[in-house]
């Protein structure tokens, strides 16, 4: 694992201030690919800087931000160069096969049901199971976590040369993309360029984006996943009614399908 890595991880998962304010429940994982495009390849995407970052309401004024490259926390995954945590990925391992269950026990599934299963958010230059991550990450309120422009140059380079789409899709359409351009790596190691001599921000002090790119603040980021997860239980879950007890996230994602019933 890169020394890069390493660093993030031990930050962002297991400091005293990501365990103390849970913020290691909310990361699915650590992309080491500044993505060039959207979830859909065809609209180029520009990252966020630290002015963008939203701040909670406080009584006392905020300081005047620097406009600079800064990492941030997306809603969207990604399947190039990322980490994925072990919890994380056997979430996703459970929410897929209750899934496909769903599917295979009621093929002829009401309007409401057949169009969230439907709804192709994801490029099919990425693998499918991006999309099903995706689901995962809006109903639960997960975010990645990825470098800055700056700090991408130091991780990892994606040769789109190579690229051959997923089995899944192999002999299809995959549609037309933006070609993100090949990130030339940099020598020297990855603390000498980062801001502050070398500290990693705090998860409050990055700028959060929902799926689809919307900078955010926490609180609305919350009521999105809130009611993203409440409307997939009752159409897809078969949860008509369910008491608090029945919202606490499981390892295996039982509690968003209501268990008794698939």
């Amino acid at each position: 694992m890169p020394v890069d890595l390493k660093y993030s991880l031990l930050e962002y998962k297991y400091s005293n201030p990501a365990l103390l304010q849970e913020w290691d429940r909310r990361i699915l994982g650590i992309s080491l690919d500044l993505p060039a495009t959207y979830l859909n390849a065809t609209e180029r995407f520009s990252p966020p800087t630290t002015k963008d970052v939203v701040k909670p309401a406080v009584s006392t004024p905020e300081p005047v931000l620097t406009d600079e490259p800064t990492s941030f926390l997306w809603q969207a995954p990604n399947s190039n160069a990322v980490l994925y945590f072990g919890q994380r990925w056997v979430e996703l391992h459970g929410f897929v096969s209750r899934l496909v269950e769903f599917q295979h026990k009621s093929p002829s599934s009401s309007s409401s049901s057949s169009s969230l299963l439907s709804e192709k958010l994801v490029s099919k230059k990425y693998p499918a199971w991006l999309e099903h991550a995706l689901k995962l990450s809006r109903a639960r309120g997960y975010w990645t976590l990825y470098p800055s422009k700056v700090a991408a140059t130091n991780l990892a380079t994606i040769h789109n040369e190579l690229f051959i789409a997923p089995e899944e899709y192999e002999g299809g359409a995959v549609g037309d993309s933006i070609e993100g351009t090949e990130v030339t790596l940099a020598a020297g190691p990855l603390l000498d360029r980062l801001p502050g001599g070398g500290g990693l921000p705090a998860f409050d002090q990055l700028p959060l984006l929902t799926w689809d790119g919307e900078v955010t603040g926490l609180r609305d980021f919350d009521t999105f996943a809130s009611e993203y997860a409440s409307k997939f239980r009752r159409t897809i879950g078969g949860c008509e009614d369910f008491l608090p007890s029945d919202l606490i996230p499981e390892k295996s994602a039982a509690d968003l399908f209501c268990s008794k019933q698939v």
